[in-house]
């Protein structure tokens, strides 16, 4: 049986499980890990591999800082300030959270603003008197919307740019992307705000990060959580080469325990560990379909396809969509390095412009909207949420067709081939 073949049964048996959930999703992720390893697909000593990563340290970290604004008693100030400016209303929260994390993603890490908003959106939500699930699946899609903004708003852009000049031509500039960002900003928006909330339930899932009881205002601990979040962020944004964002979460999760704001015993209960785990499983599931060789073998389909004389129309489609769907199950940033040579291959054989089918394999790349396992932040909105795969195919697949439309409507005009 050829490797393709395995990965395609594993694959399968791992979707058909996390619909239905007959055992936890995480021992169906964790179990398909194993199962790559044990098919030749990945090494052995790669199971747990991504569980040794900064992304890991990153989340624990930032769960930390975000739980102490909890534990001071600050949450229920703020989120009964933002609430008078919004209302109770579930959609004008899910309205603010789009605009502020696209903003905030556009320049900064979509995990660390994930991360640095969760407990703000929560407490918005416990504050109106519902349950936070359809805000932070919101926050989630409003930081993958924003990172499309900038060359900098998600670490698959920069990848797609190192690979192109590694291909020989010249990478795009930091705005190269931005007219096509603000399509999907502005669509997604109005998608998820008007019409995606209602695909999806309120699953009534109050985070680790917020279970605790309620507290009132210490204002020492206030001033200190507060400022200890807003220097962490600053270092993100910032990103400076010496001090990496995992380090800035792990010094301000320090800084909160070694001032009393938390015990030791809180910040542990603090962290997600569910979350952490089906994180960590992302790796080895997206390495066993990448070195099955499924990237390849759609890309030689899709010339296949194409044949002589494509038009323009079909390459950009027929780019985008395999590439959309690859991401739904390899990651972006694989997904990205594997297709982006082979697309800059296909434009020099039918002889167009690469630069369109860069950027649509860019775009297609980083749309991981449609499964759980299409990102780590997806992987992380789970442990947040108690979302199922369903939900994510209701409600992501209408977005992938929300950013083609943006492709296909902005490519001829920016990057004509």
């Amino acid at each position: 049986m050829s490797q393709i073949a395995i990965a395609l049964i594993i694959l399968t048996i791992t979707v058909v499980l996390f619909i239905l959930e007959p055992i936890p999703i995480i021992v169906t992720a964790i179990g398909a890990s194993i199962a790559f390893a044990y098919t030749g697909l990945i090494e052995v000593g790669d199971i747990f591999t991504g569980y040794n990563s900064t992304t890991i340290v990153l989340l624990a970290g930032m769960m930390v800082v975000g739980s102490s604004l909890f534990h001071a008693g600050i949450t229920d100030m703020i989120g009964e300030k933002m609430v008078k400016v919004t209302g109770k209303n579930e959609r004008n929260i899910i309205l603010a959270t789009l605009v502020v994390s696209c903003a905030l993603s556009s320049v900064c890490s979509n995990i660390g603003v994930m991360t640095a908003m969760a407990p703000l959106v929560t407490a918005m939500c416990l504050t109106a008197g519902f349950g936070p699930s359809k805000a932070l699946l919101a926050l989630l899609f409003g930081a993958q919307f924003g990172g499309f903004v900038t060359l900098v708003g998600v670490g698959s852009n920069a990848t797609a740019n190192s690979v192109m000049a590694e291909q020989g031509i010249e990478p795009f500039g930091f705005f190269s992307i931005t007219p096509f960002g603000i399509g999907v900003c502005i669509l997604g928006t109005l998608y998820f705000t008007f019409v995606g909330r209602r695909l999806i339930p309120d699953t009534n899932y109050v985070p680790e990060f917020a279970k605790t009881e309620k507290k009132p205002l210490d204002k020492r601990k206030a001033v200190i959580a507060v400022v200890t979040l807003l220097c962490v962020l600053a270092v993100i944004a910032a990103s400076p080469k010496n001090i990496p964002m995992h380090v800035a979460a792990v010094v301000g999760a320090l800084v909160i325990v070694g001032t009393k704001c938390m015990s030791v015993q809180d910040a542990v209960k603090a962290i997600d560990w569910n979350c952490m785990l089906l994180v960590g499983s992302l790796t080895a599931i997206s390495n066993g379909v990448k070195n099955s060789g499924l990237g390849t073998a759609a890309a030689d389909a899709i010339l296949d396809i194409l044949g002589e004389n494509p038009s323009t129309f079909m390459i950009t489609s027929l780019i985008f969509f395999t590439a959309a769907l690859l991401t739904q199950i390899m990651s972006n940033i694989p997904t990205i390095m594997l297709f982006m040579p082979i697309g800059i291959s296909i434009a020099e054989q039918i002889g167009v412009s690469p630069y369109p089918i860069a950027m649509t394999i860019t775009l297609a790349g980083a749309a991981s909207y449609a499964t759980p396992f299409a990102a780590p932040q997806n992987m992380m909105t789970v442990g947040w949420t108690r979302y199922k795969f369903v939900d994510f195919i209701k409600i992501g697949l209408p977005m992938l067709l929300v950013t083609y439309v943006v492709v296909v409507a902005l490519v001829p005009i920016f990057l004509p081939y």
